[in-house]
């Protein structure tokens, strides 16, 4: 069966940047060990002259220039680029990663279609009205308001038209539900399928830590992931264990005044040998991160299915997140870490203290989460589960 993979992949595979690239690298990794399956992968990039190359395994890497504003559009040329590109494929199955671009073109395919629901970005545009440093009240909430009535439209159109859809998590089911209830005439009528999201075999290798004196956010350094939150909640923390230091992987560019912000607060309270802001790493440095790290702090408003967390769960870390969204569908309360209320500063101090005070405490959560991580992140249980429904969506047999 000839498969085209539509979606943001990375053109280096050594520096990944979101979500889709962390799954879509692993998935395809192991999907094309069935030998059953043949696989193109098409990705839309700014900026770029269209090209065909080959990704880190060898597949086909169809590299097409995307639009700037193509959402004011319903990206017409993007997708009729990408329509282009699967007529000289000529896959029998298009499988799009997320809910844009990349469905709309997998929508208008003359072949069956599958779409992967990694986040609805309307409840993210919501999240982030709700956490901007940069703007007054009014202004922010009108501008969060517009973005989130444009999002909710456009996502409401996709899934309308979507025969098949995966879900990467049962927040996805209730937001998409949630939606349709309000919307009845666009809501999502489609089949369903409930794949989580793999991580990267490396992650499971990292070895048990050593009592390494880190607590590590892995994750851009946006209002929505709430880096500020986090920093309050630290520094009540730092006088009592000065050996401790938060480290931040990831990139600084997608919101310069709330990366001011934050590195503000550090400045402001003396935080400077306590955090340390490590910008955009490659994969390689990533996993050297976990590898070093005590435990993992996500203190996100909003998160579909953090790959971050995933992520530390396989390696093995302890991990405090938000009681929010999709987090409680990956974190076991008191298992294999601690789920917490946003904004909570002192919630937030008091578990870290609790865990960086008991190096026996939290490398049993990190032991138990990768129990779990060992049984639903692998590539190749997503894979496998996978290739189950491309065989259910066009008819054939395994």
């Amino acid at each position: 069966m000839r498969i085209a993979m539509l979606g943001q992949y990375p053109l280096d595979e050594g520096r990944i940047v979101g979500g889709i690239e962390a799954v879509m690298v692993p998935l395809l990794r192991a999907l094309q060990l069935f030998s059953d399956l043949e696989f193109h992968v098409v990705t839309c990039q700014p900026d770029i002259t269209p090209q065909l190359s080959k990704t880190g395994s060898g597949l086909p890497l169809h590299v097409l220039e995307r639009h700037r504003f193509g959402r004011l559009t319903f990206h017409r040329r993007d997708v009729a680029n990408l329509l282009a590109a699967l007529d000289r494929i000529g896959p029998g199955l298009v499988h799009a990663q997320g809910i844009g671009l990349y469905a709309l073109a997998a929508l208008a395919a003359p072949c069956p279609h599958l779409v992967t629901a990694h986040g609805l970005v309307s409840r993210e545009t919501a999240a982030l009205s709700r956490t901007r440093v940069d703007r007054p009240g009014a202004l922010r909430r009108l501008t969060g308001d517009w973005r989130g009535k444009v999002d909710s439209y456009y996502e409401h159109h996709i899934l309308a038209k979507v025969r098949n859809l995966v879900s990467i998590s049962p927040y996805v089911d209730q937001t998409i539900e949630a939606m349709g209830e309000r919307f009845p005439a666009q809501a999502f009528r489609g089949r369903l399928f409930h794949i989580e999201n793999p991580v990267d075999d490396r992650f499971f290798a990292i070895g048990e830590p050593q009592d390494q004196p880190t607590v590590l956010y892995v994750g851009r350094v946006i209002p929505r992931k709430g880096l500020l939150e986090l920093l309050k909640s630290f520094a009540l923390v730092t006088n009592e264990f000065p050996e401790f230091q938060l480290r931040i992987a990831g990139e600084t560019d997608a919101a310069p005044e709330y990366v001011d912000a934050c590195r503000r607060f550090v400045g402001e309270h003396h935080l400077e040998t306590a955090v340390v802001f490590l910008g955009s790493l490659t994969m390689e440095q990533v996993i050297a991160e976990y590898r070093n790290c005590g435990l993992v702090a996500l203190p996100s408003l909003q998160e579909t299915s953090p790959v971050a967390v995933a992520e530390a769960m396989a390696a093995g870390r302890a991990v405090v997140t938000n009681r929010t969204c999709g987090m409680p569908y990956l974190v076991e309360h008191e298992q294999s870490g601690l789920l917490l209320d946003y904004g909570d500063t002192r919630a937030w101090a008091a578990a870290l203290r609790r865990l960086l005070a008991d190096a026996a405490l939290r490398n049993g959560m990190g032991r138990r989460g990768r129990a779990i991580a060992e049984q639903r992140f692998r590539p190749a249980v997503i894979a496998a589960a996978t290739r189950a429904a491309y065989y259910e969506i066009v008819g054939g047999s395994l």
